[in-house]
């Protein structure tokens, strides 16, 4: 039985040329964790500008091998949140945090 296609997008991926070169470089160098490597791809795939792709979420979930939910959450993360915000993973923020603690800690020891 084939997948049900998922034909309504509510967030649409619409990336400028210096997002998508962003993106590209992300993935061309390798260095980036695994997550952020394929949120990347997602968004150069989804992207309907003139150059992008702009394939239907069925085709990103079998090229990608990933999730429906994954595919949905990235779009809409970018809609609603931005271009940084979907272009990192948690773990980036809580790394951020953690450091930003430890700073406060060293110039304020009785916290």
């Amino acid at each position: 039985m084939a997948a049900k296609e998922i034909s309504v997008k509510k967030y649409v991926v619409r990336l400028s040329g210096e997002e998508r070169e962003r993106l590209e470089t992300l993935i061309r160098k390798g260095k980036s964790p695994a997550r952020r490597v394929l949120k990347a791809r997602i968004l150069l795939k989804a992207d309907v500008s003139e150059a992008g792709k702009g394939w239907s979420d069925n085709r990103i979930i079998e090229a990608l091998e990933t999730s429906p939910s994954m595919v949905y959450r990235v779009r809409k993360q970018l809609v609603e949140e931005g271009f940084e915000a979907a272009n990192h993973t948690k773990a980036d923020w809580q790394f951020t945090n953690k450091n930003a603690r430890i700073k406060l800690k060293h110039l304020y020891p009785a916290i």
